[in-house]
């Protein structure tokens, strides 16, 4: 199993995969849509906060999966640096707890990497990705 930490931005994303079948098992989200909607765009301190905040809830319901972990899987790049942190140390900090490796993700190569888990293709091949 692998848990994954999302906070590049304004959603707090937490999800637990199964290795063998590539199945999610867990995924939860929280958005901060509306905490920032009185700003016309993201505040990156407000998103920061609000991740420390909701990061450590979604952990909670995960708990049960801690014994199966094999690796823990953060955004580390790109994204606000603010937010990005709140993940990357509750990342570190739990692969540290467990003793098991910590995989940084590159945020939109890993959603280039999603388009694979359900339909493999072949390389080379050209991809437009616009965030």
């Amino acid at each position: 199993m692998i848990l994954s930490i999302e906070s590049s931005c304004d959603d707090s994303s937490i999800a637990i995969t199964e290795i063998a079948t590539q199945k999610v098992l867990y995924h939860k989200k929280i958005s901060q849509e509306a905490e920032h909607a009185c700003y016309g765009g993201v505040v990156p301190e407000l998103a920061s906060r609000l991740h420390a905040v909701a990061l450590p809830n979604i952990l909670e319901e995960t708990q049960p999966w801690f014994d199966t972990l094999k690796a823990i899987a953060v955004t580390n790049q790109p994204g606000l640096g603010v937010t990005l942190l709140e993940g990357i140390a509750m990342a570190k900090t739990l692969a540290t707890l467990l003793n098991i490796p910590l995989i940084p993700v590159h945020h939109l190569k890993g959603h280039i990497y999603s388009l694979f888990i359900e339909k493999p293709t072949r390389f080379p091949m050209l991809v437009l990705l616009i965030s």
